[in-house]
Order: C-alpha cells, then sequence, then structure tokens
C-alpha cells in the first residue's frame, strides 16, 4: 500500500490551484507565466520536497530495509552492547536490530527458538532434569543436587556434520552465532537458571 503517492511539481501547483475560488479575482490561477501561477508553481516545490521527504520516511523507517535510520535503530536499542557491536555489514546490522527487537517480548520455549533461527541456527531445547535423570540418556549428564538438575537448561546447537570432522586438537568448538546466541540467552533466560550451550551434529 502506497501512502504518498509520488506526484510532479505541476502536479502539486493544479492541486493548489482548486483550493482557490473559481472567480474573476483569481482566473489567472491557471494562467501559465502570470504572477499567481509563479506564486503556486513556487509554493508547490515544497510540497514536492515534502513528499519526498515522508516517502523516504515511510522507505527507511522499517528495519530490515533501512540504511539511513540504522545507527537511531541500534541508538534506540541500546547497540552497541556486550553482546551486539555494532558493526559489520549493513545485513549484520540489520539482522542484530530485528533480534534485538526480537528479543524484547521472549518468553517461551519457542520465542527461543524463533530467536535463533533469525541468525540461521537451529536449536533444541532441553530440561537438565530430563537429561541427567534415570533412565539416562548418553552421554551421561550428573548434577551435584537435583536441585542443580532441575534449573539447568541446555540448549542444543545444531551444526552441520561437515563441518566438525576432521578436526586437529585442541578442538575450537563454536561460530561468531553460537556465541551471539549464548550471550543474548544468558541475559533472557531466568535468572535461577544455569544454560549450557551444546553443539550436536545434523
Amino acid at each position: 500500500m502506497i501512502l504518498f503517492k509520488r506526484r510532479s511539481k505541476p502536479d502539486y501547483t493544479d492541486s493548489l490551484a482548486r483550493y482557490l475560488p473559481n472567480d474573476r479575482l483569481f482566473a489567472a490561477k491557471n494562467v501559465e507565466g502570470s504572477n499567481l501561477r509563479s506564486l503556486l508553481n513556487g509554493l508547490s516545490a515544497e510540497n514536492f520536497r515534502t513528499n519526498g521527504y515522508l516517502r523516504e520516511y515511510l522507505d527507511q523507517i522499517i528495519p530490515d530495509k533501512t540504511e539511513k535510520f540504522l545507527g537511531e535503530w541500534e541508538s534506540a536499542l541500546g547497540i552497541p552492547d556486550c553482546c551486539f557491536t555494532g558493526t559489520g555489514t549493513i545485513e549484520d546490522r540489520r539482522r542484530d536490530v530485528l533480534v534485538k527487537l526480537a528479543s524484547l517480548g521472549v518468553q517461551t520455549e519457542q520465542d527461543f527458538i524463533d530467536l535463533a533461527a533469525m541468525f540461521g541456527v537451529s536449536i533444541t531445547i532441553e530440561k537438565g532434569s530430563v537429561s541427567g535423570g534415570f533412565p539416562l540418556q548418553f552421554p551421561a549428564l550428573f548434577f551435584a543436587t537435583a536441585e542443580n538438575a532441575r534449573f539447568t537448561i541446555f540448549i542444543n546447537v545444531t551444526v552441520p556434520l561437515q563441518v566438525t570432522f576432521p578436526y586437529s586438537f585442541p578442538v575450537p568448538f563454536g561460530t561468531r552465532e553460537t556465541g551471539l546466541i549464548k550471550c543474548i540467552f544468558e541475559k533472557l533466560k531466568p535468572a535461577n537458571c544455569n544454560l549450557v550451550i551444546r553443539q550436536v551434529t545434523e
């Protein structure tokens, strides 16, 4: 939907002329070269410029399309912060703005999964009480107390098999996206829970 149609300066001149009465006093409003028509031409230039600014604003205000207002979006959302640097390509910065906006409403398990998907990362979430209980799932995970298990959340980040092996040891696991996800999730998780990020192959 286009809220502000693109019109020419003559269109705006004609529009202004139509606001004036159709009597002898204003008969020159449609006469090219007359003083009144010249005045309307001058006024129409401002309307033309204003229309351009409004169209540009509507085109640029949306976070996933903006270039001119990207700095304003980052400033409004507190970027840079401990997770987002506010640097990188335009696409990376737009995505970071969208992720920061989306993170403001994260509450459910599915919200966390959807947030990771914005980075192109597939995750699953497991509760510690399930992973560390009996019957054991391997690899087996043990907790000092049942309370520790209950308040531990495992985020399983799915990575393609071809990016994990062969590796020389020590193995440098993790990607920029995984690091960002961990940073964001640490801020979003319930304060009484521990978060463990694990990488699993497809």
